[in-house]
């Protein structure tokens, strides 16, 4: 008999470890993410003809978020995004997440003679829900674009789908 507790008691100890390590990313956003972000009209939600954009977002344990987009480009062709978003993330409660990151922007020169110049900056603000396990979330959010000369063209919106990556 005591042969047979001695060898349940790691097997017992480890399924508690399993449980605790699977239910610990429940609610935790923290680590690295595959995504994808799709434009969508502000008020009726449905996305535009846009193609979706991938990204990997790199939420920190001490509430910073390292954002990059998997192409440089931003709407219209003269824009470029130079920059990797920086920003924070605050946990709102349960499965809830909220986080904002900026990055920088240049003009495309048309020709080689004309210089890059700097075209402002864009605020991603998102609104995310871990699934249940918190291997994927899903998020609505907004971009603000602010011009080199200050000025705020119309905000836009979007729809994200993230996985977690191992």
């Amino acid at each position: 008999m005591r042969t047979m507790r001695f060898t349940l008691l790691p097997a017992a100890a480890l399924a508690f470890l399993i449980t605790v390590t699977s239910e610990a990313h429940g609610n935790q956003i923290e680590g690295l993410w595959d995504v994808v972000v799709w434009i969508t009209d502000c008020v009726s939600g449905t996305p535009t003809p846009a193609p979706p954009i991938r990204a990997m977002i790199m939420f920190t344990r001490d509430g910073k978020v390292v954002e990059t987009a998997g192409t440089p480009l931003l709407g219209p062709i003269p824009i470029q995004r130079v920059s990797p978003g920086l920003g924070t993330w605050q946990h709102q409660g349960q499965r809830h997440f909220t986080a904002a990151f900026t990055f920088f922007r240049i003009n495309v020169p048309p020709t080689a003679a004309v210089p890059f110049s700097f075209a402002g900056t864009q605020t991603i603000t998102e609104d995310i829900e871990l699934s249940q396990d918190g291997s994927e979330f899903s998020a609505i959010g907004t971009s603000q674009v602010v011009n080199a000369d200050g000025t705020t063209p119309a905000e836009t919106c979007n729809t994200l789908a993230g996985v977690r990556r191992p």
